[in-house]
């Protein structure tokens, strides 16, 4: 690979780092720029067959359909429940567990998050829990960070174990046959059980590193959102953090050593909230003043909440306990996934080629959140101005994510399906992946999760990390000596980071919380974090070595 190949391979990374993060362009503007900068070094320099080329694009616009309708549904929800007033109960609700914005942030990006990521994944944790944090009155931007820091180690169970039971099965076929069949048949003969020891090398790494992410979370709402910018203050719940930390992180190891990777996250969450927020409510491991102590910029949303609840505690929260009810249920019932997948579409042999896309019109949790706000109307007893402004204004917003998520995705699989080329070379994300483990496997550990970040960070999914590159992550650790599930761990940890800064996760969480065109603030606060991650996690695999 030439160096001018070299930089074609890289311009993904390099235009949205420049126009996104360096320039601050709002991710409608950026997103768009990077697109068509990639299409040419696609085409004028990979020599990507221009067929190709315009079928992933068609292919990109396609696919985005999906994480769209979760935005707007999740948007939806928010407008449901503020203009029907029963978003001021819930506020009221989590002010009663604790009027300490640190401990909020605590139960419902690292706990509530976790549980919604173990059903659902797509992004939705974010997407549900910062307009939540909003509406207590944290700052939009400083509710989009933690909520995205926050959605880290739970997405390795995410979505009933996908990343792994799919993504790196997926990732470590060659030709119809397994490379790791070896491995397989000494973990009981089909990939489920290999896939829950890689899973389990993951959550004892993440006993350590995923722990941590409470106080990560604290520190950063406190440090850069607080009106003292003050670290200390957020690091002042050390105790509680680590409870908290250790309430998800135990439960999920256990639940994964006996039962395999489809429920950590979902019973991890759910113990976690169980043992944690009556903690909270005694303020027991708390100082006893609580903190709420933002900047003075802006919380936009405060003047709209402070108004008198309307409904029951449980009667708020309805919508929300019946999208948690059908995200499970979709997942586990099988006749019932089984006739919710039915409905999907598909489009093959796209402008001529072999590519495909598809859009899960009922399964996607963009569907559930649509029926809950439906629900939601009857529930809350809306009236039709109510309505109206839910459905106008959660329209309205969508505008810039459209035109973002329109490019963005696009992008991703011109860059993925660059290997159809007049160079003879592989696509583009193996060749760097490929030009990193030739150059640097003598400090693998710690490379081997930035490849993992790579992935996630332009595809917008840790599975799709996972299918990239489990198989280059197997092929280095057989290079090197590595213990292979250990290598596998640490792709899918890398992957897990990338999900704080990847561009379509970032679009989706500025946007319901009314922030979009912000995200290069975004993503320069969680980047540091998830690389932080990745390298705590090699460390401990470093020191693991091949045990």
């Amino acid at each position: 690979m030439t160096l001018l190949q070299l930089l074609a391979s890289l311009t993904p990374v390099i235009s949205v780092m420049l126009f996104l993060v360096l320039l601050r362009m709002p991710a409608s503007r950026a997103m768009p720029i990077s697109m068509v900068v990639t299409g040419l070094a696609a085409v004028f320099i990979w020599q990507m067959d221009t067929t190709i080329l315009a079928a992933s694009v068609v292919e990109g616009l396609l696919s985005a359909l999906t994480p769209l309708t979760i935005i707007f549904g999740a948007v939806f929800l928010l407008n449901t429940l503020k203009y029907s007033g029963a978003m001021d109960t819930i506020r009221a609700g989590f002010t009663n567990i604790s009027g300490d914005a640190r401990v909020q942030v605590v139960i419902i990006c690292w706990l509530f998050g976790s549980f919604i990521e173990g059903s659902a994944g797509f992004g939705t944790p974010a997407a549900i829990g910062a307009p939540l944090l909003v509406l207590l009155g944290v700052p939009p931007i400083a509710a989009a960070v933690v909520a995205l820091i926050a959605d880290s180690t739970s997405v390795s169970f995410g979505a009933i174990g996908l990343p792994v039971l799919f993504g790196m099965e997926q990732g470590l076929m060659q030709g119809g046959v397994s490379m790791a069949s070896e491995q397989i048949a000494q973990h009981g003969g089909n990939f489920a059980d290999y896939a829950q020891f890689i899973a389990l090398h993951m959550i004892t790494i993440d006993l350590i590193t995923g722990t941590l992410i409470p106080l990560v979370l604290v520190a950063v709402l406190t440090g850069f959102f607080g009106r003292n910018k003050s670290f200390k203050e957020g690091l002042a719940i050390w105790k509680f953090a680590l409870f908290a930390g250790f309430a998800f992180t135990v439960p999920a190891w256990l639940i994964n050593y006996f039962a395999g990777p489809e429920f950590p996250s979902v019973i991890g969450a759910l113990v976690g909230m169980a043992l944690v927020i009556p903690v909270a409510k005694k303020g027991y491991l708390l100082p006893k003043t609580p903190w709420n102590d933002f900047a003075e910029n802006d919380n936009q949303e405060k003047a709209v909440v402070e108004t008198k609840a309307q409904f029951s505690q449980f009667a708020a929260w309805t919508p929300y306990i019946i999208m948690a009810a059908l995200l499970v249920l979709s997942r586990t019932v099988a006749p019932l996934k089984t006739w919710l997948t039915s409905f999907n579409i598909s489009w093959t042999g796209l402008l001529g080629t072999e590519l495909k896309a598809g859009f899960a019109t009922l399964y996607a949790p963009g569907a559930f959140f649509v029926l809950v706000c439906l629900i939601g109307f009857v529930l809350f007893k809306m009236k039709s101005s109510a309505i109206k402004q839910s459905i106008t204004v959660s329209c309205k917003s969508m505008l810039p994510t459209i035109i973002s998520l329109g490019a963005s995705v696009p992008m991703v699989k011109i860059f993925l399906n660059s290997g159809s080329n007049e160079a003879g070379l592989q696509s583009m994300p193996v060749a760097l992946a490929d030009l990193l483990a030739n150059s640097m496997g003598a400090v693998w550990a710690w490379i081997a999760p930035i490849v993992g970040i790579f992935g996630a960070f332009l595809s917008g999914s840790a599975t799709f990390s996972n299918m990239m590159f489990s198989g280059l992550q197997y092929s280095v650790a057989d290079n090197i000596g590595m213990n292979h599930a250990l290598a596998l761990a640490l792709q899918g940890i890398g992957a897990n980071a990338g999900n704080m800064m990847c561009v379509m996760n970032v679009v989706a969480a500025a946007t319901v919380v009314g922030m979009a065109g912000r995200e290069s603030e975004i993503i320069r606060k969680t980047m540091p974090v998830a690389l932080g991650y990745a390298m705590v996690a090699g460390t401990i695999a470093a020191l693991w070595g091949g045990l």
